[in-house]
């Protein structure tokens, strides 16, 4: 299963590389193995990866023992700040921020507590989201 755990795997073994910004050859049984993911996997995550500018020219097929890839500064800067686990972290510290100052609102406003409840209420439905991980 794709999730950002794997995704911050492959990142980091892409990153381990150290070699950015010109074509390369990685092996591919070698990713497939280090990353735990299966082709189609690694295929899907590669792809999300070039559509957002960390890797281009992904040339990967079953029968090539190697990809043909170009992995951008960018990748390693996102692996800097700690990938997508790290994103999905902010957003959830940022989430509960949030919750507690719509808390501290409805106490400071009773006449808007029905409003505020409401917010309340869809900050924990989407905070539920992530602490359920």
């Amino acid at each position: 299963m794709i999730n950002n755990e794997t995704k911050d795997r492959v990142l980091t073994a892409l990153c381990n590389l150290q070699c950015f910004e010109s074509m390369m050859f990685i092996d591919l049984k070698e990713l497939l193995s280090e990353t735990e993911t299966t082709f189609g996997e690694l295929q899907a995550i590669l792809m999300q990866f070039q559509r957002l500018g960390f890797v281009s020219d992904v040339n990967m097929r079953h029968l090539s023992p190697q990809i043909l890839i170009v992995i951008y500064l960018e990748a390693l800067e996102f692996y800097q700040k700690g990938g997508f686990q790290m994103q999905d972290e902010i957003l959830r510290l940022n989430l509960e921020k949030l919750k507690l100052e719509v808390e501290q609102l409805s106490k400071d406003y009773p006449e808007k507590a029905l409003t505020f409840s409401s917010i309340l209420s869809n900050i924990s439905t989407v905070l539920g989201l992530f602490i359920s991980k």
